[in-house]
């Protein structure tokens, strides 16, 4: 089975991802530095000279070709309804969900994220935007307010069986 953690910026996917794989004895993937790996540049390069668009693309091509278990995606990966679908009828999708103020304390000057970069109203819109798709897509919604990275994984454990 493969567990797809989903989440907007700063919500710990991959912190949790490289944790739930050690718990489950799983291979572990985070979908943004493949896609860095797999295409020779940063992702802030790809979104600068080629634009989101294409980068959800890539986005979409890697995770499909990933054999691993656990996946953190990135925080757009939800942009073309089709991926979304593929992510629902190939494992499970974990939304793991934190008040937009929390999320935006810990990305806040992260220039490694291009996103991040935004103004803070039109990031609150875009989480907003977000926020119901995650929660329309995704299998499970796990907090991860306030809460250890170990105790998110417990959770995430539970609520699989």
């Amino acid at each position: 089975m493969k567990i797809y953690l989903i989440g907007f910026m700063g919500a710990g996917k991959s912190t949790v991802g490289k944790l739930l794989s050690k718990s489950l004895n799983g291979t572990f993937i985070d979908l943004d530095q493949l896609i860095e790996q797999e295409n020779g540049k940063k992702i802030s390069d790809i979104f600068k000279e080629d634009g989101e668009t294409v980068f959800r693309k890539i986005e979409a091509e890697c995770l499909k070709k990933t054999d691993a278990q656990i996946i953190a995606t990135g925080g757009g990966i939800l942009y073309f309804d089709e991926t979304a679908e593929w992510l629902r009828g190939n494992g499970v999708i974990i939304y793991l969900h934190a008040p937009f103020e929390e999320l935006y304390s810990r990305i806040k000057g992260d220039r490694s994220r291009p996103v991040a970069a935004k103004p803070y109203k039109d990031l609150k819109s875009l989480f907003a935007k977000r926020d119901g798709v995650y929660k329309r897509t995704a299998h499970h919604q796990v907090s991860v307010s306030n809460r250890l990275p170990e105790e998110t994984v417990k959770d995430i454990i539970s609520r699989l069986g």
